[in-house]
């Protein structure tokens, strides 16, 4: 009879200080030296498996608390920032992707990233006045520990999978995924692929509703399937979706949140977004989740879109392993004069270094008891389509995009802000001097003043505004931060 655990089995085991917790790197790494996965199965009882990457649909919602006089809040703003009032009269919810009115570098991710710190925002509010909240107008400034309630609901993280881009154009592209330079000349993608949450258990049975999860740092929970959900994708020989695939909604006491798992991101050209750590602790109830937990970079297809065309075709079929090599080949990707297969350099959103990182702190909070592992209530759905927009009207001309960049750096007024850098890499591939690196094995950025050129090329890469003239770090005051 072939091996099987269960839930109770290995809560048991954890509580007698008996069961073997391993991180996502140490058990592949032991599964590199064990090819049966039935004997996998019997020496590891839990996997940590997480990712820290931009998740544009995330938020919060915060309950004020009523005054006096009570004030029903229907138009306010947290540093500036817009949040929704239309919830209840002192309710509201925050995206992390809002931006302050005339400047699309400071955002509700900023807001959130402030208060999980403990410092204190700027709440303005108005109301109409009525006779069960005459209140008209209240400004003050409020810390985390003022709050009644404040907590993420976030409708859609942790895709199972996710593209690449590629930017054909003749002209530098500023998209969701990091700056895209021209002809070619770079790839970018997000993800922490082999550490991967949704990954490491593909057909999601242990993750469904009501599935213990870490975000943000703070214990949480699935609340149902993400927005865009979608099983039915193409799959690749491993059984692996190529893009997109299953998503989640997840729910976490931000007030319970780490500062180093919460971070705001601005993504340059495109606006606002957040990091956040999400982790699970998967049960190995037997071989076909050992077997499962094996993936490995080189295991994981990915697409690789060419945005500077608007169909954005697929140009290339890859791996995670070519990926986070650096480098990639990609085919001629227009005809002419010039064209030539290409040899691009890669740059990545998500941070490796920190994934680890937050796998890692879960294996200690389970086992240390804080953290259980418990069935799900319901599973997700294993079919879904995500249709496009119905558009049933002549839609209104796109807005222009923006053009210029940031300021060109000069030598001597670099500043690289070591407190603010998450070690994503995102900026390393569009280094022409080789002053900023990432890599192997540490996967943290290096950056080496000696080699800088100050050309700037760095600066509207870096999501967390950790490259920039040193006058820009007074940016923060100008919020009240």
């Amino acid at each position: 009879m072939s091996f099987t655990r269960t839930y109770e089995d290995i809560n048991r085991r954890l509580a007698a200080g008996e069961a073997v917790v391993f991180t996502a790197d140490q058990f592949k790494a032991l599964a590199d030296t064990e090819p049966s996965d039935e004997a996998l199965a019997r020496r590891v009882d839990v996997v940590t498996v997480a990712t820290y990457a931009p998740m544009c649909s995330s938020g919060v919602f915060i309950n004020f608390g009523h005054g006096a006089p009570p004030i029903r809040l229907e138009t306010l703003t947290l540093n500036g920032v817009p949040a929704y009032g239309g919830v209840a009269a002192v309710d509201a919810y925050l995206g992390a992707t809002a931006e302050l009115p005339g400047d699309p570098s400071y955002g509700g991710a900023h807001v959130i990233e402030d208060l999980v710190a403990g410092r204190s925002v700027l709440l303005e509010a108005e109301g109409k006045g009525t006779d069960c909240y005459p209140g008209r107008r209240v400004r003050t400034w409020l810390s985390k520990a003022d709050l009644n309630d404040f907590w993420f609901f976030n409708p859609r993280n942790a895709y199972q999978n996710y593209g690449a881009a590629v930017n054909s154009g003749a002209n530098r592209l500023r998209t969701y995924l990091g700056v895209l330079e021209p002809r070619g000349a770079s790839v970018s993608y997000a993800t922490a692929g082999e550490l991967s949450p949704l990954l490491n258990d593909p057909e999601l049975r242990s993750i469904g509703i009501g599935t213990p999860v870490l975000l943000g740092g703070a214990p949480g929970y699935v609340a149902r399937a993400g927005t865009q959900h979608n099983p039915g994708v193409k799959r690749n020989p491993a059984g692996l979706p190529v893009n997109g695939s299953r998503t989640l909604a997840l729910y976490a006491d931000a007030k319970l949140a780490s500062p180093d798992q919460v971070a705001a991101a601005r993504v340059d050209g495109y606006g606002v977004s957040i990091f956040l750590g999400v982790a699970f602790a998967l049960p190995v109830l037997d071989a076909e989740m050992a077997r499962a937990l094996r993936i490995r970079d080189r295991d994981i297809t990915v697409q690789v879109k060419d945005y500077g065309r608007p169909e954005r075709p697929i140009v290339l079929e890859t791996n995670y392993g070519a990926l986070r090599s650096g480098r990639v080949e990609l085919p001629a990707l227009w005809s002419g004069e010039g064209a030539a297969p290409l040899s691009a350099p890669t740059a990545v959103s998500s941070s490796l270094a920190a994934a680890r990182r937050i796998c890692a702190d879960l294996r200690g909070r389970v086992l240390g008891g804080t953290f259980r592992l418990r069935p799900f209530i319901e599973a997700l759905p294993s079919a879904a389509a995500v249709r496009p927009l119905a558009r049933h009207t002549e839609p209104a001309p796109e807005a222009p995009a923006t053009s210029g960049l940031p300021p060109t750096l000069r030598r001597g007024q670099a500043g690289y802000a070591r407190a603010l850098c998450v070690d994503c890499g995102a900026c390393a591939a569009h280094c022409p001097s080789g002053a900023l690196g990432i890599g192997a094995p540490d996967w943290l950025l290096h950056y080496d003043d000696a080699l800088c050129t100050g050309c700037g090329q760095c600066q509207a890469a870096c999501l967390r505004q950790a490259l920039a003239p040193v006058a820009a770090t007074t940016q923060a005051a100008v919020h009240g931060r």
